[in-house]
């Protein structure tokens, strides 16, 4: 049974999509069958829509206007194009995977470098987040229909909210999110949406600091169309009444919701451990679906983080083998994958 088939009355179901996956005649096979929405998990981030050895080789010539290759983000837009598969672009502006030396003066690579002054970039995200835009909507027309336009500048334990080790805070300062989401505004085609996603977003103060410091300046300008909620979930430190409130809470601000990154982590592959991890899941997907079905938060759209188990990114950051998905190493269905696929008759 398709993941996005049971959903479609309701959201997209997305995953995020790998170098290794584009390579794979069965994850293509996979990602046709079960999603509607596709994400690039690294190509479409700066760093690889950076061209590194044009901008240090001159970087008089390109100091307001880096020079770009968006070569790697091609076989992603390819793909869903053909496939007539949705995409989020992710992401535009964010403090990791965008190289130090875009914020240093000339684009010395080196982290003790100074600075580049607060004009200069301005003027580079402008031009990299036009670059990005019209490269995608020029040869891509259609194809992708969000943007994380910047990811993770809050702190959720920080006093002062904001994430102040950013190159892009260091560089700009708070305001960089606005212009961010001007520029992206201004570039974007007609009908293309706009998103702040950020991490840990269901822990109070930093639900309410996002709200405060991000959504509500970008919503008085209408620049902003939704949230990423990215949903990286520990199993056994699994707060769904917390991530339940704080849905409800965004939702009432009108934005469209977006669980953009879904997994969950769980290092126990006994059966025991898997049951447990399909229990999380259906009590998480009720959430979801009752909160369409009651108007309490615009979902549309839920995006695992990875299709099967051996590809998570969460067995390198938590250093110990994770079992976090709905398909494990040989893409077989797992309990997590039927509780999900039943929760609608049950909601």
């Amino acid at each position: 049974m398709s993941l996005k088939k049971v959903f479609e009355p309701y959201f997209k179901i997305g995953t995020s999509v790998s170098f290794f996956d584009m390579k794979s005649d069965k994850a293509k096979e996979e990602l046709v069958k079960h999603y509607s929405s596709m994400t690039a998990e690294n190509e479409m981030k700066p760093m690889y829509m950076l061209d590194k050895e044009a901008n240090l080789s001159n970087p008089e010539k390109y100091n307001l206007q880096p020079a770009m290759n968006c070569d790697a983000a091609g076989k992603y837009l390819e793909f869903a194009k053909e496939n007539n598969i949705a995409m989020r672009g992710h992401t535009l502006a964010w403090h990791n995977q965008t190289p130090i030396w875009f914020f240093k003066e000339g684009y010395q690579d080196n982290p003790e470098a100074p600075w580049a002054d607060r004009d200069t970039m301005l003027a580079r995200m402008e031009w990299f987040i036009k670059s990005v835009l019209t490269f995608v909507q020029t040869e891509y027309p259609g194809v992708v229909y969000a943007w994380d336009v910047v990811n993770e500048a809050i702190e959720e334990r920080n006093e002062e909210g904001w994430r102040k080790r950013s190159p892009w805070y260091q560089t700009i300062g708070e305001d960089f999110v606005l212009y961010a989401f001007r520029f992206a505004r201004k570039y974007a085609a007609e009908g293309v949406k706009l998103f702040y996603n950020d991490y840990n977003t269901f822990i109070p103060f930093k639900r309410d600091t996002i709200i405060e410091y991000i959504l509500k300046p970008l919503m008085k300008e209408k620049l902003i169309d939704g949230l990423g909620m990215q949903t990286h979930l520990v199993l056994n430190d699994c707060n769904l009444e917390e991530y339940e409130r704080a849905l409800h809470t965004f939702g009432a601000l009108g934005l469209e919701i977006h669980s953009t990154e879904l997994d969950i982590h769980n290092p126990d592959p006994s059966e025991e451990g898997q049951k447990k991890l399909a229990d999380a899941y259906r009590d998480l997907f009720k959430i979801y679906v009752k909160a369409k079905k009651e108007g309490k938060a615009d979902i549309a759209c839920v995006t695992f983080w990875g299709m099967r188990d051996n590809e998570s990114w969460l067995t390198g950051f938590r250093k110990e083998r994770s079992y976090p998905l709905l398909f494990d190493d040989e893409w077989a269905e797992k309990d997590a994958y039927r509780a999900v696929i039943h929760v609608p008759e049950e909601v």
